[in-house]
């Protein structure tokens, strides 16, 4: 059970204050206030905090959100929806650390946190994005939690443990989950441009609710709807035109470097069983994709598996594509022990499958370290150990966006001169229905270094269809013939093709989207929306900028 000794009186008895919103009547008591400019964060916000210091952009309820007084001199924005189940909150961290430094210190925080209340979680997804004020780390977790947790008193277990309580207090349950549910945490931090400090977005809700809650908090759970609220930023206008490709360059391949030793049977089953979940949205993404494995075997790796007809690749073209990925992504688990993912990812002969006007995109999986630059063990065939520095700089120089789905471990070894952090690194292992790993932390740096993302290989099988999407749009991204300017704030963003209006899809079936990546934002299409050749498209939206 929760303690509830952490739960403030403030929570029932501190005064909510009335929150500025779009069109709020005015106080008949005071005197007006001065006209707000129409380029002002406030104006274009649909709720703005100024003692939480927090804009809200979107089609959002106001009267869903309102604010707490913490007891430091913070204040947080809290949302509270009982329709979607979604409990959130909005702060100033107050740190001056680095974004990454903050973020790890958090994702350390609450899932210690969450382990002294007997829940358990998994990284789904950890990656680093921007939105129109600044750089974010987004992370997305899976919680396992006791019978009946209540969703607000899992919100407010967080908030306080960044708050000092004085007092304690009881709290009426608005929504809880049974033990069958899991519960989604969504944590994403980015910096304020004004106060140069970390504000911090956290969201739960049950993961049945997912695809409620991303249509209406889908942008604030990535904090592409959220900003400081600070008189140095306003908000600007402007327009992208494009014209679509008459022979199309939206190509994307995909490497899958697979650990095939003893350990991994179980993972490469829930590879496998999201084919049809994978190939679907590959599918709606419309984009012109090829599908490679190789394995962890530097004695076997330098050769790419092959399908049933000895292609080595899956593309748009392949028959039964869905079975084949099935194939591929079972590679057997008697091969090698000694994992050396780098190295296999390096050496790999891709000249039957990288094309030059495709963009890469490379996923490790794996339940153990990367042994060559973990445990210095020389690959098979080589002549020496390359260490982690060394990929670091080889793998920044490719143009590729790495992924990885691989153990939870945090320390590196960047040379052979620094022992190996073993068991002194407290999440080195972990387990679950996904299985046991040891290791991750290589990969997982290479990932975000690269704007990928990083996922724990210890999830549920079910929960994978999350890593499975982050991977599609980030290929989808990649693949993007249409890169904006500007870093938009989504709720603005309108799309004409022909001067035809094209609607927002989040579910991405028909319409556009926006994919957020490290290095901007593109606009994607699906369905009968993606635009014809020669067709112009036009993207009118609006931005933050400096005042």
């Amino acid at each position: 059970m929760l303690n509830q000794r952490l739960l403030i009186a403030s929570l029932l008895a501190a005064n909510l204050v009335v929150l500025s919103a779009c069109n709020n009547d005015k106080d008949s008591h005071n005197p007006a206030p001065k006209p707000t400019p129409t380029n002002s964060i406030e104006a274009e916000a649909k709720v703005s905090s100024k003692t939480a210091k927090v804009a809200v952009f979107g089609d959002v309820s106001s009267d869903k959100f309102s604010e707490k007084k913490l007891s430091t001199t913070q204040t947080a924005l809290l949302l509270d929806d009982a329709e979607t189940k979604s409990y959130g909150f909005a702060v100033d961290s107050e740190s001056i650390k680095s974004l990454t430094e903050t973020s790890q210190d958090y994702l350390s925080k609450f899932t210690a946190l969450l382990i002294e209340n007997n829940m358990g979680s998994n990284v789904l997804v950890n990656k680093t994005s921007k939105n129109a004020e600044s750089e974010v780390v987004n992370i997305t977790l899976d919680v396992d939690a006791e019978n009946n947790q209540s969703l607000d008193q899992l919100r407010d277990l967080l908030l306080n443990s960044l708050n000092q309580p004085t007092t304690n207090a009881s709290f009426q349950t608005r929504a809880s989950v049974t033990a069958t549910q899991k519960i989604r945490l969504q944590l994403s931090l980015w910096k304020s441009v004004a106060s140069n400090t970390i504000f911090i977005w956290v969201n739960v809700y049950p993961e049945t609710n997912s695809s409620q809650v991303q249509k209406t908090y889908g942008d604030l759970d990535l904090a592409t709807a959220l900003a400081s609220l600070s008189p140095q930023l306003i908000v600007t206008s402007t327009s992208n035109e494009f014209t679509q490709n008459s022979t199309g360059s939206n190509a994307v391949d995909i490497l899958w470097n697979i650990d095939a030793s003893g350990s991994m049977s179980e993972e490469q089953t829930n590879l496998a069983n999201g084919a049809s979940q994978f190939f679907t949205a590959l599918n709606q993404a419309n984009i012109n994709y090829r599908l490679a494995v190789n394995t962890h075997d530097a004695s076997r790796c330098k050769t790419l598996r092959k399908t049933s007809t000895g292609a080595e690749f899956i593309d748009p073209q392949t028959a039964n594509a869905e079975t084949e990925w099935q194939t591929l992504a079972r590679p057997g688990t008697w091969e090698s022990g000694t994992e050396t993912g780098f190295f296999c990812v390096r050496e790999a002969n891709l000249n039957n499958f990288d094309r030059p006007n495709a963009k890469n995109l490379v996923v490790f999986v794996s339940d153990e370290p990367e042994n060559e630059t973990y445990s210095q063990q020389t690959p098979a065939g080589a002549t020496a150990a390359r260490d982690f520095n060394d990929y670091k700089d080889f793998f920044l120089q490719q143009n590729t966006t790495y992924f990885s789905i691989v153990g939870t471990a945090e320390q590196l070894r960047p040379t052979f001169a620094s022992p190996a952090p073993g068991y002194n690194d407290s999440k080195f292992s972990c387990s679950g229905q996904g299985g046991y790993a040891e290791g991750g932390a290589h990969f997982k740096e290479i990932s975000r270094l690269t704007g990928g993302s990083s996922a724990s290989i210890c999830a549920d099988a079910n929960s994978w269809s999350v890593m499975f999407d982050e991977i599609i749009n980030a290929a989808t991204g990649l693949a993007s013939q249409f890169t904006l300017t500007q870093i938009p704030i989504p709720s603005s963003v309108t799309v004409k093709v022909n001067e035809k209006s094209i609607v927002r899809d989040t579910t991405h079936q028909n319409g556009f989207d926006i994919i957020y990546s490290n290095t901007g934002a593109s606009l994607v299409f699906y369905g009968t929306a993606v635009p014809k050749a020669n067709d112009k498209i036009k993207v009118s939206y609006k931005f933050l900028a400096r005042n």
